[in-house]
């Protein structure tokens, strides 16, 4: 079954976000309740998962600080820029981290289903008491066997990411912190978001920092050249120096 067999999908914020119950659910639509389910199995990673997938990163000035992803003003840099100098605040969104509703919803369930294949997250069933969470608790498991089967490995030095990853303190202090990292970081342009359906996985910070605003492919071949200028010899999958 697939994403929009499952989810209910309807409207379930001023913004427009997605409701991530399952389908003939009752009560109130909440585009939260996948995210308030990992966070049952674990506060830190279900806390990051909401707020990665909904919420702008930090910011001052004219661009609002932790805004949801789908606000309506957006401005590209330039317009950012002239609106700082202007003394404006808390006026708009930066372009290049905006999304949409659809988009939104696509990137929280996939990096929930990315979290659920981590190797040493600990799955309890007893501790959910509704069935709506137990149902999603299923959907994601069994999609983390099909997209995941030898768990979450990062993109970049494909070691293995760890629950132990989302706890290694403020993401700009440790190397293994876990991150959202963009897989294309500019599909359009500069200004254009990379928040889209497909393009996010949980990456370590050093990689993350390693990839820049690269493409994997780019950023491999510069990992090679840059070997190579220091003497290595890349030869039959063995690095030898030279």
């Amino acid at each position: 079954m697939n994403t929009n067999d499952f989810f209910c999908k309807q409207s379930a914020n001023k913004y427009g976000q997605l409701c991530t119950l399952p389908k003939g659910h009752k009560g109130k639509c909440s585009h939260t309740a996948t995210s308030r389910v990992i966070e049952k199995l674990d506060k830190k990673a279900g806390s990051k998962l909401r707020c990665d997938s909904y919420m702008t990163p930090g910011n001052n000035g004219a661009a609002k600080n932790r805004a949801d992803r789908c606000f309506p003003t957006r401005y590209t840099k330039q317009q950012i820029y002239e609106a700082n100098k202007a003394g404006e605040y808390g006026i708009c969104i930066p372009t290049r981290f905006s999304s949409t509703p659809e988009d939104c919803f696509q990137i929280n369930i996939d990096l929930a289903t990315q979290i659920v294949s981590i190797k040493d997250l600990e799955i309890d069933r007893d501790i959910f008491t509704k069935d709506d969470e137990l149902k999603i608790l299923d959907f994601l498991l069994e999609q983390s066997k099909i997209r995941f089967p030898y768990n979450l490995r990062c993109r970049i030095c494909n070691e293995e990411i760890l629950l132990e990853n989302f706890y290694t303190g403020h993401a700009t202090s440790h190397g293994q912190s876990v991150q959202l990292g963009h897989i294309v970081p500019h599909i359009n342009g500069e200004d254009d978001t990379a928040h889209v359906a497909g393009n996010t996985q949980w990456i370590h910070r050093d990689c993350n920092i390693i990839q820049g605003e690269k493409t994997e492919e780019d950023t491999f071949n510069k990992l090679i050249e840059i070997l190579e200028n220091q003497g290595y010899n890349i030869t039959k999958g063995e690095l030898k120096y030279a």
